[in-house]
């Protein structure tokens, strides 16, 4: 076969020649739009963005949803007065009494209503802004104060348990008398005060001790009975019976010793039973 039989093979056409971005922003070859618009309009810059008439039409759209709807100004350096009008457009109130704070009777006084409105209209907060601050705020002084009062609580039973061990049978009158001292020689503000473990003083086993030691001296210089009338119609702690038990049985000369006193001898012994049964209960 020669190459003069051979049949010519058709070529592709040549493809369409493709227009640039710059072109077809501009109008380029083919884009007519920015020719369908005056003059003094191609050249501004909301106009640049656009890129044929499609995009022209979504533009318009956009810009139809927009109209009649509330807008803010918002000022590049915004003054007080520009801040005010701003938040009061967000739904500040125009004064502090009307968020409507109200005092509930325990976490927030008529004091605390009114300092917190004055506090929230100079935030600018919005009326659920200032209302959703001040749930935190008392839920946080609620659990705050169940805790202090677990601590108390805790404290008082750790308090009698001590003193219950300590003195023994005597614990009521020990700590009437303590409290009645503390009545005349104490104030109420004293007793309320807090210790750095979150108790209360008049909590405090020491501080109770040490009222009841108040009243045991102020009866040992005052009362005309003896020491010894005193521990029969008394309730000793198991500390002080104890120590009289070991005084009687370390003073040979003592009634409880002495067989030729029978009478004196069988109360000796009974007062001796009568203490050890207040340290042993």
């Amino acid at each position: 076969m020669s190459l003069e039989n051979t049949e010519q093979v058709a070529q592709p056409e040549a493809a369409p020649a493709m227009e640039t971005p710059s072109e077809v922003a501009s109008g380029g070859s083919g884009n007519e739009f920015l020719n369908m618009i005056p003059e003094e309009l191609r050249g501004h810059p909301s106009i640049s963005p656009i890129k044929d008439v499609e995009n022209l039409a979504r533009s318009y759209v956009n810009a139809q949803k927009l109209i009649g709807a509330d807008k803010i100004a918002m000022p590049v350096n915004p003054t007080d007065e520009d801040l005010d009008r701003i938040y009061g457009r967000l739904g500040r109130p125009d004064t502090p009494q009307d968020y409507g704070i109200a005092a509930d009777g325990s976490v927030v006084t008529e004091e605390v209503a009114k300092e917190y409105s004055d506090i929230a209209h100079k935030l600018r907060l919005t009326p659920d802004q200032a209302q959703g601050v001040l749930e935190y705020y008392r839920s946080t002084v609620e659990k705050s104060g169940a805790a202090t009062l677990e601590i108390a609580e805790a404290a008082r039973e750790e308090t009698v348990s001590s003193l219950k061990q300590e003195w023994g049978r005597a614990f009521d009158q020990k700590v009437e008398a303590a409290a009645n001292a503390a009545q005349q020689f104490g104030t109420s503000e004293m007793f309320d005060i807090t210790l750095q473990d979150g108790s209360k003083l008049g909590d405090n086993p020491e501080f109770i001790k040490a009222f009841a030691k108040i009243a045991d001296f102020r009866q040992s210089v005052t009362s005309e009975d003896t020491v010894a009338d005193m521990s029969q119609s008394s309730v000793m702690t198991p500390a002080s019976a104890q120590a009289e038990i070991d005084a009687i049985m370390n003073d040979k000369s003592h009634v409880y010793w002495d067989r030729k006193n029978p009478i004196g001898r069988e109360k000796a012994v009974k007062k001796v039973a009568d203490l050890m049964s207040q340290i042993h209960g």
